[in-house]
């Protein structure tokens, strides 16, 4: 079934079309809230409220301006950007926001333990970054969505992104090569 037809039919409020549209992209906004810094609970309550979301704006959802995915994924970013700005909030990335079935259960203990390292690498490395930038280098490396896509999710031009993603990037090089 096609995505765009389905979120056509959830404005009109076809309940099963809802279900495919959440079945299909649970797994990968919930992951993508955990590497923004939050705990298991806080990605499961944020990801419901994107659902939520989806459901009531399903009507003004345009395919001209973003693909479904792009626009669903938006929609989590700005909810965890607001819950991340909310005064005295001290965030932790744990690996507990992983969904289920990761890549790692397929690997064999060695390549296990060198994902999870790497992965534990990477949580430390996005743990020093502001919530907004966590949000640009999770949709790069960790979604691996295009630049074009990621500037439709973060609002801004392709170019952004690019120097963006670049000074993040040297920053972090710099602070563990140092």
């Amino acid at each position: 079934m096609d995505i765009d037809t389905d979120i056509n039919k959830i404005a009109a409020g076809d309940h099963v079309a809802f279900g495919r549209i959440v079945e299909a992209h649970q797994g990968r906004i919930f992951g993508y809230l955990g590497r923004m810094g939050l705990d298991s609970a806080t990605a499961e309550d944020i990801a419901q409220e994107t659902f939520l979301r989806l459901w009531r704006n399903a009507g003004q959802f345009d395919a001209k301006l973003a693909s479904p995915a792009t626009w669903i994924l938006t929609i989590a970013r700005n909810l965890a950007l607001t819950h991340l700005a909310r005064p005295a909030r001290r965030v932790e990335i744990t690996n507990d926001a992983e969904p289920p079935d990761t890549a790692c259960d397929r690997l064999q203990p060695d390549e296990a333990l060198h994902a999870k390292q790497q992965r534990a690498r990477l949580h430390a490395a996005l743990e020093r970054l502001a919530p907004a930038d966590r949000s640009l280098l999770a949709a790069s490396y960790v979604e691996d969505l295009g630049l074009a896509e990621i500037a439709r999710i973060e609002g801004c031009t392709t170019g952004a992104v690019k120097v963006r993603l670049r000074a993040r990037l040297r920053e972090i090089l710099e602070e563990d090569s140092g």
